[in-house]
């Protein structure tokens, strides 16, 4: 039986942390500031032992050591982040999960509102909330399923930002923790295949980012793509039979980044192999979209040389 306190239902948020980023003490103590009493914090260390990451970590830790509401995890290996989800998640006995990364933070009343929410819609097993995000607001409005924007790129809730019952997460067997990079999309991918997704139009949590930084590259990004593909064909060819290009505007979306993401870390030959193995599906929205990231970067690098 699920425990409350003042009638609340017990909430597990999810924490797992990487690189011993001094950000991770911000995201539990936005945690702790909430004006809901019934949740517990699982941190998951996924640090190799005797590594500065795992010293690191066990110093933040040190101070949450006699707090009850939080409790402290600790990988043998690194695993993924992915793993950490899961083993989390393997400790909840909560009726609701939030799996925060340790570089976002909630904002004031975050999980109350999201638990009004799903205790009030019972066709929902989720919701995400807005956020801001690198001086933005973004403020999605899709509900139900959300496969069609997660394929193309064109919108995600973003992990962070996500509430969803235990017992969902479960039903579709957590995330597969051969992913190491879009296990969001994956897991969210293969939850849209069963349950729906709801919103609250609220910003509640603030998506920071820090310096940590463990992005598949070069071969391993290629091979992800490939069984990412693979994977959810089906659907993407399904979704284009009603809706002519979306395909095209699939394949552009991720392959200009693949592609982009191979030349800025030397990988000339794979990146034209890639192009011409997926992203000339993409046609002239490809270029554009390449262009476009190319871009962007060159006038991320200007601003970080100038600060």
């Amino acid at each position: 039986m699920i425990k409350k306190e003042n009638n609340e239902p017990m909430v597990s948020i999810i924490i797992p942390t990487y690189g011993g980023n001094c950000s991770l003490k911000r995201a539990i103590d936005s945690v702790l500031k909430q004006d809901y009493s019934n949740f517990n914090i699982i941190v998951v260390d996924d640090n190799n032992p005797d590594t500065i990451g795992r010293i690191n970590t066990e110093t933040i830790m040190e101070e949450y050591k006699s707090n009850k509401k939080v409790l402290y995890i600790k990988h043998d290996y690194n695993k993924n982040g992915s793993a950490a989800r899961n083993t989390g998640v393997s400790y909840s006995k909560a009726k609701y999960l939030c799996l925060l990364d340790d570089d976002d933070e909630f904002l004031k009343d975050r999980i109350r509102k999201q638990v009004l929410f799903l205790e009030n819609n019972s066709d929902y097993k989720s919701c995400y909330c807005w956020r801001k995000q690198n001086g933005k607001e973004i403020c999605g409005t899709f509900e139900g399923d959300l496969t069609k924007q997660l394929l193309d790129l064109s919108f995600s809730p973003t992990t962070s930002a996500i509430m969803l019952t235990r017992d969902s997460y479960n039903a579709i067997g957590g995330f597969d923790e051969s992913y190491r990079r879009h296990q969001d999309y994956e897991f969210l991918l293969r939850y849209f295949k069963k349950y729906k997704m709801g919103v609250v139009k609220e910003i509640l949590l603030d998506f920071i980012g820090n310096d940590v930084n463990n992005q598949l590259k070069g071969k391993k990004l290629y091979d992800l793509k490939r069984t990412f593909f693979k994977q959810f064909n089906q659907e993407i060819e399904d979704i284009d039979k009603r809706d002519k290009g979306f395909k095209k505007r699939v394949y552009a979306a991720h392959f200009s980044e693949t592609c982009k993401e191979l030349l800025r870390y030397g990988n000339f030959w794979l990146a034209v192999k890639t192009y011409f193995i997926y992203g000339i599906k993409g046609g002239l929205l490809f270029w554009k979209l390449f262009f476009m990231k190319i871009g962007r970067g060159i006038k991320k690098k200007i601003k970080n040389q100038n600060k």
